[in-house]
């Protein structure tokens, strides 16, 4: 029979912290912070917990506006596109409209993505028009995708916007990330204020097979 000593471990380190979330208060307390930043320390009248509140309101707030901002770039990228690429609706696939930022038309006009493949099959099959050929039919943009803009200026003016969009996808995504630290750190300042001396102790050995052991002692 074979046994998973690592699994083994984790199960019952989980069972016992189980146990001890259900029998000490200070632990119930200092979830109270885990969910709402600055609720364990509030509840044990810790003035503490208004700085991890505030961070956590003025945090979500920058989020749902870094967030919609996002959405509101990306929606007037998709209206412009309309507007200026010809378009009979803007329903492409994300990766078509990475292609949009990228050539100014979809055919095989010069700037056309399509021509771009045909330069790519001459280059890749210089001596072989039955390769060049299947490799233009195997990778050639279907007439469904089809854009033109109207000026090069359109085309970088439509890149910067989704550019943008991104941008503040990318800041939302960062506060969301600190939004994190601040639930965590107010989980550890709860346990702080409702007992100094917890602490998790972490060693490591191994056996005579030279397999490591990790051994946690958790005092509450």
């Amino acid at each position: 029979m074979n046994i998973n000593f690592k699994k083994l471990f984790i199960l019952s380190f989980l069972i016992y912290l189980s146990f001890n979330i259900y029998a000490q208060p200070k632990i119930i307390t200092a979830l109270k912070s885990a969910v709402i930043p600055g609720w364990g320390e509030l509840s044990k009248n810790n003035t503490s917990g208004y700085v991890f509140l505030a961070s956590e309101i003025a945090l979500w707030s920058g989020k749902i506006y870094l967030q919609n901002e996002s959405d509101l770039k990306i929606k007037q990228a998709n209206q412009f596109a309309i507007n200026q690429a010809n378009l009979v609706n803007y329903n492409y696939p994300e990766k078509i409209k990475l292609l949009m930022e990228k050539y100014d038309r979809s055919g095989f006009e010069s700037g056309g993505y399509n021509e771009s493949i045909v330069r790519q099959a001459i280059e890749q099959f210089p001596y072989n028009p039955e390769a060049q050929t299947e490799y233009i039919n195997n990778n050639k943009l279907p007439s469904e995708y089809y854009w033109d803009w109207q000026s090069r200026d359109t085309r970088k003016t439509y890149q910067i916007m989704r550019k943008d969009s991104a941008h503040y996808k990318d800041y939302a995504k960062a506060v969301t990330g600190v939004i994190i630290v601040n639930h965590i750190a107010s989980f550890f300042n709860t346990l702080r204020i409702t007992n100094k001396e917890s602490r998790v102790n972490i060693s490591s050995s191994f056996d005579k097979d030279l397999n490591p052991f990790i051994f946690c002692n958790v005092k509450f």
